[in-house]
């Protein structure tokens, strides 16, 4: 089966679709129900991080900051969903 939609992957996983790959942000709630087993976890691929770019006559703006520091509070690190699946994939273990 072939799913462009990372939602709708986690839901055809979910309901006994097979063994799929799908973002942890999308499969943490999925995880934290139950209703998905991280399995390979040694084979997860890391995240990509987000870089934020700014011309130099904009550093002082705080525009700028106030964005950057909004993007820090949505991103921590570690992310609070990859926390529930790398919890999920140790107890596995």
């Amino acid at each position: 089966m072939t799913i462009d939609v990372s939602d709708a992957v986690a839901v055809a996983l979910a309901a006994g679709g097979g063994i799929g790959i799908s973002p942890t942000y999308v499969a943490a709630p999925y995880v934290q129900r139950g209703e998905l087993v991280p399995v390979f976890p040694q084979y997860a691929v890391d995240r990509f991080v987000i870089t934020a770019l700014w011309p130099e006559s904009r550093r002082g703006n705080p525009n700028v900051k106030a964005f950057v520091d909004f993007l820090q509070e949505v991103f921590p690190v570690p992310a609070p969903w990859d926390v529930i699946v790398e919890s999920a994939a140790n107890a596995q273990r």
